[in-house]
């Protein structure tokens, strides 16, 4: 076989855990089972989802390599030597693989070196965020983590919305589980009070919350139970 027959296969990995899969289809589980080399974020999250869909392989008899935001670019490059030998699974920690995920390097490298990229079907919280929120999904722009330091994030905040009212463009953004809280509190003190303010918290999880409200109504709504949960926050003034 010549390289280009190997594939780099983009495995996206539930949000949350559940009992029983609701999230991939029959396709997607097909293709993480005939593969028996991946690359991830954390071997024992991997493992668990491979137990999970009851992947027919020992995991004595896997080859995993750990992809983070921490592993050194020639170690990234030296992957591209698993893909001359056989087709390998991208696994995300949870969601969607090089959207707001270390593996997007690897997945530039493979594109340099004429490997297939093939993007498996599953869930991704950013679009089933936007998706849910009534906001603007034409026009709208994820920016990961905001600043942890309260000027740059508040000035952050002032140019999200402002854009938001020139363009209608809508704004994605996240924070850690257990500064979520903090976060909302910001933006309600922050927001202008027609800016309207999307929380989608524990997506395609049994308690999954996703509220859509204008700032004046947050401030009078009860406060929401995002704590030390996985969230994200979509604001749009136009």
């Amino acid at each position: 076989m010549t390289k280009q027959n190997h594939k780099l296969w983009l495995i996206p990995t539930p949000i949350g855990r559940c009992k029983e899969n609701h999230v991939l289809p029959e396709f997607t589980l097909k293709i993480i089972k005939s593969l028996n080399c991946f690359i991830v974020e954390k071997p024992q999250t991997a493992i668990s989802f491979l137990k999970w869909i009851d992947h027919p392989t020992p995991e004595y008899k896997m080859t995993l390599r750990v992809l983070n935001k921490k592993t050194p670019e020639q170690e990234i490059f030296s992957f591209i030597n698993l893909l001359k030998e056989q087709d390998v699974g991208l696994m995300s920690e949870a969601g969607a693989p090089g959207v707001a995920d270390p593996g997007a390097r690897f997945v530039a490298l493979a594109h340099d070196h004429g490997f297939p990229v093939v993007p498996l079907v599953g869930p991704s919280s950013i679009l089933l965020a936007l998706m849910a929120s009534g906001l603007n999904g034409q026009n709208f722009s994820f920016h990961g983590y905001l600043p942890i330091d309260e000027n740059k994030r508040s000035a952050m905040l002032k140019s999200l919305e402002s854009n938001s009212i020139q363009s209608g463009q809508t704004q994605i953004f996240m924070e850690t589980p257990h500064r979520n809280l903090p976060l909302f509190n910001t933006l309600i003190k922050q927001l202008r009070p027609g800016t309207k303010l999307c929380i989608a918290c524990n997506l395609t999880q049994p308690d999954e919350l996703i509220l859509t409200k204008r700032i004046e109504s947050w401030k009078n709504a009860e406060i929401p139970a995002i704590q030390k949960k996985p969230a994200l926050f979509l604001i749009n003034s136009f």
